[in-house]
């Protein structure tokens, strides 16, 4: 059977992840297929001091887990699999479809985010090893929020990889938004990412060269995970702390 190696890219989400360890490893251990999956999780935690990268991070979980895993799930710590298919994919494949259709822009707060399912390329994402790397990765150049997914699903688009789409159920864990003001407009970073985003994939582009053979990073601190994770069917959990580079363009 198929190895899957889950990648979860991480900062300060303390509450979060407690969660997501103890759901997902119940649901690996008793769901009627996907426990069968044989899988690990890296939970890749980028240090403080500069804007977050998830593509990066998701990046290094790929290159430290592809030796044991045959297709890699990049996974947001704040989406839990209610009914879901993490079963090996014959093109890439987004697997949230109920549970994203609304969140909220600040906690508590009625304005949310109403994003279209049949668009979103993120949140829980699936795709073969070799689907990856054939298309070099994320983007290494997206800082704060926004974009590396789109990114990539423009990746596979370019190299002519078809794309799937799963209607899984999850349940999101909300919390304020890093890519959007109170009022539901985008922020300064994101509105950067966005210009990247377009400068880059302007008609005409090359497949951009940044991606898993760019990346750079130092590895802090490995330790395994234990609480939380259910022992009715062992896998191993790790945590990674990693420093990256400052960006060449702040």
């Amino acid at each position: 059977m198929k190895r899957l190696n889950i990648v979860v890219p991480y900062r300060a989400r303390d509450a979060h992840l407690k969660t997501f360890i103890r759901c997902v490893s119940l649901y690996f251990a008793r769901d009627k297929t996907d426990r069968d999956i044989p899988y690990q999780v890296l939970v890749i935690e980028q240090e403080d001091g500069l804007p977050f990268n998830s593509g990066a991070l998701k990046n290094i979980g790929f290159v430290l887990g592809r030796e044991f895993g045959d297709y890699t799930c990049f996974h947001d710590v704040d989406y839990l699999p209610v009914w879901a298919d993490y079963s090996w994919p014959e093109q890439p494949a987004a697997i949230v479809w109920y549970g994203a259709e609304a969140r909220p822009i600040r906690v508590g707060e009625q304005r949310a985010l109403r994003p279209d399912p049949e668009k979103v390329f993120g949140c829980v994402v699936l795709a073969s090893n070799a689907d990856f790397a054939r298309v070099n990765g994320f983007s290494n150049t997206y800082w704060g929020w926004g974009f590396e997914d789109t990114d990539l699903k423009n990746r596979f688009d370019r190299d002519g990889i078809g794309m799937g789409r799963r209607k899984g159920t999850f349940e999101a864990l909300d919390h304020d938004s890093n890519g959007f003001q109170a009022d539901g407009s985008p922020n300064p970073i994101a509105l950067a990412n966005h210009r990247r985003f377009q400068s880059r994939w302007a008609a005409g582009a090359q497949m951009p060269e940044d991606g898993l053979s760019t990346m750079a990073f130092e590895i802090l601190s490995r330790r395994k995970i234990t609480e939380g994770v259910v022992a009715e069917r062992p896998a191993s959990w790790e945590m990674i702390t990693v420093r990256l580079p400052p960006p060449q363009n702040p």
